[in-house]
C-alpha cells in the first residue's frame, strides 16, 4: 500500500490568535490586547502580564496591531502625510514625530503625497487603516487641498501649513519674523543694494509671508528698493536668477532667496562664472537651514526653522485632540538665523 502523503490540517498550522491567548491564559481577550499595547502594558498588574506572555510563548503567539486595533477600537496609528519632494527640513520634522510617537507608544504610518494633487486618495487610504489621527505637513499639502482635509473623519494637525479659516489645530513658523530678522541682519551687515528671490507660482501661503516680512524689514531701515526674481526652489532656478541678476548693470551686492536650493545655485554662478567672491563682493542668504548649508563648500546664513518646537507642538496638539474636543488653536513658532560664512560681518 502506497504511503500517502498527509497534509496539517489547516486548524493546526494557522498562527495563534489573541482569543487562543486568552482562552490559553484563563483571560479576557480583552486583557491580552492590553498586554501586548504599548499605551496600556505599564497598567496591567504583573501576575496577568506573566501570565499572558506566558501562554503566548506556549502557543508563539505574534502580536498583531491591527486586529488589536478592531477590538479596541483604536489603533494606535498616527498617521503623516509627508511629499515625494520635499526638502531636507521635513526629513527632520518627519524623524523628530516618528521618534517622539514611538516613545509614546504609538506608530507612525508614512504616506508620500505630491504637492498639488488631490489628496483624497492618500486620506482614503490612511482611514483605512483605522488611524487615531493624521499630522499633515506643508510639502505634501497646498491650499487647494483644503477642501479636503475638511472632511477627514479623525483629527487632523496641520505643521506649516496655513488656512485662513481654520478648521483643525496647527503649528507654523513665523516665517514673517524670520525674513524680518534676516533684512535686519543683511542691512547691519553692510548691504547697500538688495535682491531677493522668491518662488512666485507657490501655492503655499508661507511664500508670500517670507517676502513681505523681508521687504518690510528693509524698509524698517530705510531701504525700499529692493530687486524681486523668482524661481521654482530648485537649484537650476537660483543658476537661472542668478544670471539675471548678475547681468543687470545695478547689479544686487546682497541677495537672499526663499529657499536655499536656490541660494547653492546663485552661489555657485557668482563664484563659478562671474567670478564673484563671496562675501568680500556679494553676500547671500536663504530661508531653511539643511545640511549643505554646513559644508565648506557654501557656509550659508540661513534663517533656520525650528524643528524640535514645531514636531513637540504637533504631537502635543494631535493627542489633545485624539483624547477629546478640545480648541483649535494655532501655535506660532519664532525661527532663529544660522550665521555662517556667506555674508559680510556685521559692522556692529
Amino acid at each position: 500500500m502506497k504511503n500517502e502523503k498527509r497534509h496539517p490540517s489547516s486548524a493546526a498550522t494557522r498562527p495563534a490568535t489573541s482569543r487562543d491567548v486568552a482562552k490559553r491564559a484563563g483571560v479576557s481577550q480583552s486583557s491580552v490586547c492590553r498586554v501586548f499595547d504599548e499605551r496600556w502594558n505599564s497598567k496591567v498588574s504583573p501576575a496577568l502580564r506573566e501570565k499572558v506572555l506566558a501562554a503566548a510563548r506556549e502557543l508563539g503567539y505574534c502580536s498583531n496591531a491591527i486586529a488589536r486595533s478592531l477590538t479596541a477600537q483604536h489603533s494606535g496609528i498616527i498617521g503623516v502625510i509627508i511629499s515625494e519632494d520635499f526638502n531636507e527640513f521635513y526629513y527632520d520634522v518627519m524623524r523628530r514625530i516618528t521618534n517622539s510617537l514611538q516613545e509614546l507608544g504609538m506608530r507612525v504610518m508614512l504616506f508620500n503625497a505630491a504637492p498639488y494633487r488631490d489628496v483624497k486618495q492618500v486620506l482614503r487610504s490612511l482611514l483605512e487603516y483605522r488611524v487615531d489621527g493624521i499630522i499633515v505637513t506643508a510639502a505634501a499639502i497646498s491650499t487647494v487641498a483644503e477642501a479636503t482635509l475638511q472632511e477627514s473623519p479623525v483629527p487632523l494637525v496641520l505643521v506649516n501649513i496655513y488656512s485662513r479659516t481654520p478648521f483643525c489645530s496647527s503649528v507654523i513658523c513665523d516665517n514673517y519674523s524670520g525674513s524680518q530678522n534676516m533684512a535686519d541682519y543683511l542691512v547691519r551687515s553692510g548691504g547697500q543694494r538688495f535682491a531677493y528671490i522668491s518662488a512666485e507660482n507657490s501655492k503655499y501661503y508661507d511664500i508670500s509671508d517670507r517676502r513681505e516680512g523681508f521687504l518690510n524689514g528693509l524698509r524698517r531701515h530705510g531701504v525700499y528698493d529692493c530687486i524681486l526674481e523668482s524661481g521654482d526652489y530648485t537649484y537650476e532656478s537660483g543658476k537661472e536668477a542668478a544670471r539675471r541678476l548678475l547681468d543687470r548693470p545695478d547689479r544686487p551686492d546682497t541677495i537672499f532667496s526663499c529657499g536655499s536650493r536656490m541660494a547653492y545655485g546663485v552661489m555657485d554662478v557668482a563664484r563659478y562664472e562671474y567670478n564673484l567672491k563671496i562675501p568680500e563682493e556679494l553676500s547671500v542668504a536663504a530661508y531653511d537651514d539643511t545640511f549643505a548649508s554646513a559644508l565648506d563648500s557654501y557656509r550659508l546664513t540661513t534663517v533656520q526653522q525650528p524643528s524640535q518646537e514645531l514636531s513637540r507642538t504637533a504631537i502635543r496638539l494631535i493627542r489633545q485632540a485624539i483624547e477629546g474636543p478640545s480648541p483649535i488653536e494655532t501655535v506660532y513658532a519664532m525661527p532663529s538665523l544660522e550665521i555662517r560664512g556667506s555674508v559680510r560681518r556685521t559692522s556692529e
